[in-house]
């Protein structure tokens, strides 16, 4: 069969084509491959979702690849996860930067101290500069500049504990990016099993129809029975409350796959390309080194990670701090330096925080080999449903479907030179209509074992558009 023409037609000024969804790269030192949050691409206008599509309006038709690219490009979890990776940006900023200095403008309002002399010397030992000027009764003023510092060693152990951070947020990024995928693709070929089924039930209905056709025919020619007449009717009612049953599924289809393209549910999608087994041969360790790369994986080992830098940076809050403070008497012209260390003495917060941090590394390691072990579990169980539906739908296409064609062609040549009764046609007919919609429902069980397969990956392992399919041809 010849491939579709793959393109999109948007009718609505909101579906415009979305710009790609940012890549991040990690460096090991400093987080980098981020643009500066004004140059971000935003996500393109979506529609309210609860705004009703008049009749005529709002048709949207696109194939895989554009339904993926415009629902990681503008789906409010990719995006609320894209300004978590921002925010943490931001934040290593802040953690690399030295904390801000403090400036002090004051006044000390003059006091008479007695014996004193205004303008004099403080005969009370007060002091002298601005002390003494206050004390004999004038109003002082001065400006007073400290710097804050950390203590010693916490500055660069902040720093690695924030791009640790940075790195979960790119990783929980990627993992929202394979999920959603997973979702719409598991959503488009639902639509696109809807949509063959809808062909395959239109099929049965004209053949429902040319069959009451020929038994009014023969009826009235006394050539057939009445009886064939009346279950040529049964038949065709069938077949309509089965087109309806299927427009029904479509529509559903239609409303599942809408939400996770940032569309209102009731927008009208139809999805290009059919359904087919994939030319894909899989070996299992090139996987499991493909899910090496799984962003949970990834996750969970920055969290380890962070936790270790954590230790660090809480077993610096026992350092001595450095001290700067300059102040500067105005009224007297006189000015004062302070440098020197604080050296905090731990009553047991400083050491139980280290233990405290300690024990989260025990727990992050515990949580990564858990994250390995799901992944691992995911990845073999979709791989063993992917064998087992690429099997089932080769053997199902060549030992049953073809067939049954086969049969309901000869059947239905029999039955329109009276060679065949109808009851025997009708049997046909309804035996090929199921017979249709188990192998459309065996396609979509080896494409949704695909993509879970992609998912426990981490990473796409087969192009998206699937190629033709030949389940909807007529007899």
């Amino acid at each position: 069969m010849k491939a579709l023409i793959l393109f999109l037609a948007l009718a609505l000024p909101a579906l415009a084509v979305p710009q790609p969804a940012p890549t991040y790269h990690l460096d090991e030192e400093d987080p980098s491959g981020l643009t500066p949050l004004e140059d971000m691409p935003t996500a393109p206008p979506s529609l309210d979702p609860l705004q009703l599509v008049p009749d005529g309006q709002g048709q949207v038709k696109l194939d895989l690849d554009q339904a993926i690219q415009r629902g990681l490009s503008s789906h409010p979890d990719v995006m609320a996860a894209n300004a978590r990776v921002r925010s943490a940006y931001w934040a290593f900023q802040k953690a690399a930067s030295i904390p801000s200095t403090q400036i002090t403008v004051a006044t000390i309002p003059g006091t008479n101290v007695a014996g004193s002399v205004p303008g004099g010397n403080n005969p009370s030992g007060a002091g002298a500069g601005f002390a003494t000027f206050s004390a004999n009764g004038l109003t002082d003023t001065y400006v007073q500049v400290t710097q804050p510092f950390m203590p010693i060693g916490s500055f660069s152990a902040g720093q690695k504990v924030a791009a640790q951070d940075y790195r979960m947020a790119v990783a929980d990024y990627n993992s929202s990016q394979v999920k959603l995928r997973q979702q719409i693709k598991d959503a488009f070929y639902n639509l696109l099993a809807a949509q063959e089924s809808i062909k395959v039930v239109q099929n049965n209905l004209d053949l429902a129809n040319e069959s009451y056709t020929i038994a009014q025919k023969r009826l009235s020619s006394g050539a057939g029975p009445r009886l064939d007449l009346i279950d040529s009717g049964v038949q065709l009612s069938r077949a309509n409350q089965d087109l309806v049953r299927s427009q029904s599924g479509l529509k559903q289809a239609q409303a599942s796959l809408a939400p996770l393209l940032n569309l209102p549910g009731q927008t009208f999608i139809e999805g290009t390309g059919t359904l087919d087994t994939p030319t894909l041969e899989l070996a299992y360790s090139q996987l499991l080194d493909l899910a090496q790369k799984n962003p949970q994986v990834q996750s969970a080992l920055y969290a380890l990670e962070k936790s270790k830098r954590s230790v660090d940076l809480a077993e610096t809050q026992g350092n001595p701090t450095p001290l700067f403070t300059f102040l500067r008497d105005l009224p007297t012209h006189t000015y004062q330096f302070q440098v020197g260390l604080q050296f905090p003495i731990d009553w047991g917060q400083i050491g139980n925080d280290v233990r405290s941090k300690e024990e989260s590394v025990v727990e992050q390691e515990q949580n990564l080999q858990s994250v390995k072990l799901g992944v691992s579990s995911n990845l073999k169980v979709a791989f063993e449903q992917y064998l087992g539906a690429m099997k089932n739908a080769a053997d199902f296409r060549e030992k049953v479907l073809q067939p049954s064609e086969e049969s309901t062609r000869i059947t239905q040549y029999g039955f329109k030179r009276g060679a065949v009764p109808y009851v025997r046609l009708l049997t046909s007919q309804q035996n090929l209509a199921a017979v249709r919609k188990e192998y459309i429902a065996l396609l979509q069980s080896v494409f949704v074992a695909l993509d879970a397969l992609e998912a426990a990956a981490g990473q796409p392992v087969l192009p998206s558009v699937p190629p033709t399919a030949r389940a909807s041809q007529a007899p």
